[in-house]
């Protein structure tokens, strides 16, 4: 029997927030079903969703799992910036090579955000463009 990853629960003061907060990271609707408000996940991926519960205390755990995203396409930097339009809050970069940062959610859960696909791959072959943005995708 193999066992795999159900869904992930991230609790809040304000799990309706939470939950807007990671729908507009995600770029998924909330669903506010039997068993709570939650986000459904592509199919194939796992989790398969992340639910959003009250949380009984306000303390917010800085050790421990926590999500790491990176987008498709596009420029860390440009993810990041949305991801602040979105209420998150920068922590810190990456020492050295900027290949990550650490942000917090708007209630201080702590993720990381990679570098893009695009950028992965880009990085892996070799290219960059004039500006030094990712340049094999756009050739």
């Amino acid at each position: 029997m193999t066992t795999h990853l159900r869904r992930l629960t991230i609790p809040g003061q304000d799990p309706a927030a939470l939950a807007r907060f990671w729908g507009g990271v995600l770029l998924r609707p909330v669903i506010n079903g039997s068993d709570g408000l939650h986000l459904q996940m592509v199919e194939g991926n796992e989790p398969q969703a992340l639910y959003f519960t009250q949380s009984p205390t306000q303390s917010v755990p800085h050790d421990g799992p926590f999500l790491s995203v990176g987008a498709l396409c596009g420029t860390l930097t440009a993810e990041v910036e949305r991801l602040t339009s979105l209420g998150a809050a920068l922590v810190h970069d990456s020492p050295g090579d900027l290949r990550s940062v650490m942000m917090t959610d708007p209630e201080g859960h702590r993720f990381i955000v990679e570098l893009s696909d695009e950028e992965l791959i880009d990085n892996e072959l070799g290219c960059e463009s004039q500006d030094g943005a990712p340049g094999c995708w756009s050739k």
